[in-house]
């Protein structure tokens, strides 16, 4: 099981890819409303979703549909999400709950409340090792007004973000 420590450090990465998986479960490219039969497939679909053949048909229409846009991914992304989905089940069930009020609190966010919480973290990313372990070792414990002198300094030593 992961330490206390390695959770905070993982806890906005997880984040950002629950939203990404639940992006999964949303329609996006083409509608691929219609009961799919496995012939009509292509190989990368049947490859990647060989563990379905035999119940392909009784599948529902969502079901294939999401399962085709899993299939849709690059061999990378849906290992970075098993991986992040394998960490989430470490999680204590307390850690799990607070993780799911942050992604409804993203949720309910406006697009330019989000654009700026991305940008933060990619500025973030970019700061020495150390910078990042502090950051995240600390940012848990802090309370609103520490965090935002805690951001100036960082801003003022690193540039802004």
């Amino acid at each position: 099981m992961m330490n206390h420590s390695s959770n905070k450090g993982r806890f906005i990465g997880l984040l950002m890819v629950l939203l990404a998986t639940l992006l999964l479960l949303l329609p996006s490219s083409p509608v691929m409303a219609d009961t799919a039969k496995w012939e009509d497939l292509n190989s990368n679909e049947k490859s990647v979703l060989k563990d379905f053949q035999q119940e392909w048909e009784t599948l529902s229409d969502k079901t294939q549909s999401s399962l085709r846009r899993w299939a849709a991914k690059p061999a990378t992304e849906r290992t970075r999400i098993k991986q992040r989905f394998s960490e989430w089940q470490q999680l204590s069930a307390s850690q799990q709950k607070k993780v799911a009020k942050q992604l409804a609190r993203y949720r309910a966010m406006s697009a330019e409340q989000k654009a700026r919480i991305k940008q933060w973290h990619e500025w973030v990313k970019k700061l020495p090792e150390a910078e990042r372990k502090k950051l995240r070792e600390q940012w848990s414990t802090m309370n609103d007004a520490e965090r935002r002198a805690y951001m100036k300094a960082l801003q003022k030593q690193y540039g802004n973000h």
